[in-house]
């Protein structure tokens, strides 16, 4: 039977988590209930969660999907996953559809640590039986279902703005999300837009990652039925001290990949970040950088463009996010901004 991605998240290593974004915890006697949203349905799905950066065996007594429905794993219902390493579930057999919302809950006799996750993804997550609240989401790092790819498969790689930092929480209005709003609308059956932003990321070297060059082979190619690649980065790099060269390298190297593996890639453009009320993004030379950059990427003739810069620039001052789409840090797009990268990808690019 073929399996294919019906939800993927990016996940991080807790250990490398900055002082300014959401910290990583641990659970001990508690069940840990999450949602992810499907983008394809089918009779069976399997499910796979993540130890890869923890340092000692993840145990988790028992995993149940849909308010009850047992995920077994080799037959049994403890997972116990080594350190480094991922593991999937028996098939469950439960009929699902695309855009349902899986509830999966993770209960912890003993003591679970953060092993993996994702500090900001815009769906909020509860520990039971406390009701204690919390914005991350901890080792689910893919459903898969039984139903074939019978439409265009993207994935969206990327940083905060593909993660959709600064759009509103379980509400999916990160640009990944309205993009498949616009595929579905469109009569493109079958599409699929997956959402492989981490927050803080980088083209290349450390901030929190890894970085988009290194996880590039986990997230996209990880993929087998993808089939386009929508490529955003590098402006975590220009504050810290990449220059437009490397940073044009870096993501001319992970286009020519996509084209190797047989999908189509499609780079964006770094947005405006003039406002910004981050003192990483307010460096001399670095709006001068970001030019340089989306210079490059518009010149060149190899493969398509979404100019997401220019679709957010400010028609008063290009270096800065507009009022309307602005989510109040003058760097991540707001609902309204995000629908707006969304609708600068031609379509006809997806098809």
């Amino acid at each position: 039977m073929t399996w294919t991605t019906a939800f993927l998240a990016a996940l991080g290593d807790p250990g490398g988590t900055p002082p300014f974004m959401p910290q990583p915890r641990s659970f001990s006697a508690q069940t840990v209930r999450q949602a992810v949203r499907l983008r394809r349905g089918g009779r069976s799905l399997r499910l796979t969660l993540s130890n890869e950066f923890g340092r000692t065996p993840l145990v988790i007594d028992e995993v149940t999907v849909a308010g009850g429905v047992p995920v077994p794993h080799r037959g049994g219902t403890r997972w116990e996953i080594p350190p480094g390493e991922t593991a999937t579930s028996d098939p469950v057999p439960l009929a699902t559809s695309a855009g349902d919302e899986l509830q999966v809950r993770c209960f912890v006799a003993g003591r679970a640590e953060p092993a993996a996750y994702l500090h900001s993804a815009q769906r909020t997550g509860e520990i039971l039986p406390d009701a204690e609240r919390f914005p991350s989401l901890y080792w689910i790092s893919r459903v898969h279902t039984d139903a074939p790819a019978t439409g265009s498969v993207v994935v969206a790689l990327g940083d905060s703005i593909t993660r959709g930092d600064g759009t509103s929480a379980d509400r999916d209005q990160r640009y990944p999300d309205h993009l498949q709003r616009r595929l579905l609308s469109a009569g493109i059956e079958g599409a699929v837009v997956l959402n492989a932003g981490i927050g803080g990321n980088r083209l290349l070297g450390p901030l929190f990652g890894p970085s988009m060059t290194e996880r590039f082979a986990r997230d996209v190619l990880g993929v087998p039925e993808v089939t386009h690649v929508l490529i955003m980065g590098g402006l975590n790099d220009l504050a810290m001290g990449s220059t437009a060269g490397d940073i044009t390298a870096a993501l001319f190297a992970l286009a020519r990949r996509t084209q190797e593996h047989g999908a189509q890639p499609i780079l964006g453009t770094i947005t405006p970040v003039g406002g910004s009320a981050y003192e990483m993004f307010q460096a001399d030379g670095l709006e001068g950088e970001r030019r340089a950059v989306n210079q490059a990427v518009t010149g060149q003739r190899d493969w398509p463009v979404a100019d997401f810069a220019t679709a957010l620039a400010d028609p008063d001052d290009p270096t800065r996010l507009p009022a309307a789409f602005d989510s109040g840090d003058g760097v991540h797009p707001g609902d309204a901004g995000a629908r707006a990268l969304a609708e600068t990808v031609d379509l006809d690019l997806l098809k």
